[in-house]
């Protein structure tokens, strides 16, 4: 093992206390070291992941206007070509009825 010159004597509250004991490590140093190294090492790339998931969880939301909007104009058109079958089927079923007679 790796000989620790620095000598330091720190104060913290009981909470912080409980999530260095939280950490790998079989010695208050290890735990307190490892959760240094993972704030350091860590940290940043999850930034940078939450960075990249909240950028396309902002395109998925501007996709999912864009489909809303469509969906509603198709609603909408659909609505309006409902009466125009209805009238065409009308027209149909009576022009066959004149080629019967």
């Amino acid at each position: 093992m790796k000989a620790k010159p620095n000598i330091r004597s720190i104060r913290f509250s009981d909470e912080l206390a409980e999530l260095i004991d939280r950490q790998q490590g079989s010695s208050f140093t290890q735990k307190f070291e490892n959760l240094i190294t993972r704030c350091v090492w860590e940290l940043p790339a999850k930034e940078r992941e939450l960075k990249e998931l909240e950028k396309r969880i902002e395109e998925k939301r501007a996709q999912l206007l864009e489909m809303s909007d469509q969906a509603r104009k198709l609603s909408a058109t659909i609505n309006d070509l409902f009466p125009k079958v209805f009238a065409l089927e009308s027209a149909v079923g009576k022009a066959a009825e004149k080629w019967r007679a």
